[in-house]
């Protein structure tokens, strides 16, 4: 036992010696070696960093002309090692500067794509749950470049947006997050059924701030990705995540409102309350109430007796008014035919869904009620 563990000593002490002064081929095998003596037993992967093995590994990771491929994958492999389950190194990793040197790391695709990297990035975006003062906002430029590839592999973009919940999770990174254009990638993530679920669930985060529903209500591709999501009857998950999302533009917003129901909204909304998971069902319920109730204010707004209205069924055709009269008595007929449309839409899909109790509905909107 002694004898392995003197072995183990030379081989730690081998390898900070070659990190530090060795050629590119020996910080490769060096690297390769300290992710192996991490990985093998925890008290060394302890005491690697105290011997200072972390800056080295760093530079390494970021040395994207002097370094070969190969010895900036080991050393992002042996940082990973060291971070697995390590508060302590994962707090050296970062004083040792590893998110300032992400911008270089964006210009090597082979970095961006990694998912050793990635991995990295999730195991030190788990401080955002402690008490560690993290700079979250050196993570973002990384993120959201990584999550809008297309070439980056999609198993690459969940433990990414991993990283992004992790990060999102505290109220005062929410603002940070928005304003990097993440919300963005995550839409467009959404209608990727790999990374639906993940992506959706961080929007359903980010919406219930101010700053998060704002960024969404002005977002022009939100309204169509949402509708899109919620006809994946089989996801039920996604459904009911993609239904609080138009329920905060729905309340939030009529322009979205308007957009919504040029996208047909009201049809796809009628099927989940039909065809969806119990929650979705009191949501998309709720929704079509307030269109309903919209479309009630409308013709309230426009109706009542008007005695112009008249001149439409008599004799009189030297009034030059009288095409704007029957024009308005046509819309008041046609919004009273679209309410009873409504009305029958609603009766179908409160069949099935207890609209009295849809006052719970109200207590669990909020994205922390929705599973992931």
């Amino acid at each position: 036992m002694g004898a392995e563990g003197d072995v183990a000593s030379a081989a730690m002490r081998t390898a900070v010696k070659r990190l530090s002064f060795g050629t590119a081929e020996e910080k490769a095998e060096a690297a390769a070696e300290v992710g192996r003596l991490a990985r093998s037993d925890e008290r060394r992967k302890r005491l690697l960093p105290e011997l200072g093995v972390v800056p080295p590994l760093v530079s390494m990771l970021a040395d994207v002309k002097g370094g070969g491929p190969g010895a900036r994958m080991a050393a992002a492999g042996a940082l990973l090692e060291l971070a697995r389950g390590a508060h302590r190194n994962k707090v050296h990793i970062l004083q040792a500067g590893l998110l300032k040197k992400l911008p270089l790391l964006m210009d090597d695709k082979n970095l961006t794509g990694s998912h050793q990297v990635a991995l990295l990035l999730l195991a030190i975006s788990s401080l955002a749950n402690t008490d560690f003062p993290l700079a979250s906002s050196e993570f973002f430029p990384f993120l959201v470049a990584t999550l809008s590839a297309d070439d980056v592999p999609a198993d690459t973009k969940l433990s990414l947006l991993a990283t992004l919940q992790n990060l999102s999770a505290k109220l005062e990174h929410v603002r940070d997050v928005v304003s990097s254009g993440a919300m963005h990638a995550l839409l467009i993530l959404a209608l990727d059924r790999k990374t639906s679920g993940a992506a959706l669930s961080i929007l359903g985060d980010l919406a219930a701030s101010a700053a998060g529903r704002k960024q969404m209500e002005e977002d022009e591709i939100a309204p169509r990705v949402l509708v899109e999501v919620m006809t994946w009857h089989e996801s039920a998950r996604c459904q009911e995540h993609a239904t609080y999302l138009v329920m905060v533009l729905a309340n939030g917003s009529g322009v979205q409102r308007r957009k919504m129901h040029q996208l047909g909204v009201v049809q796809v909304l009628l099927e989940v309350s039909l065809l969806g998971s119990p929650l979705a069902q009191k949501r998309a319920a709720k929704i079509l109430q307030w269109f309903k109730d919209q479309g009630q204010g409308r013709i309230r707004a426009h109706s009542g007796p008007r005695m112009e209205d008249e001149s439409c069924h008599g004799n009189d055709v030297g009034g030059g008014g009288n095409d704007g009269h029957c024009r308005n008595a046509v819309e008041r007929i046609v919004k009273q035919s679209l309410d009873r449309n409504m009305k029958y839409i609603m009766r179908r899909a409160t069949a099935s869904v207890d609209l009295t109790n849809v006052k719970l509905l109200v207590e669990s909107s909020s994205s922390k009620s929705l599973p992931c």
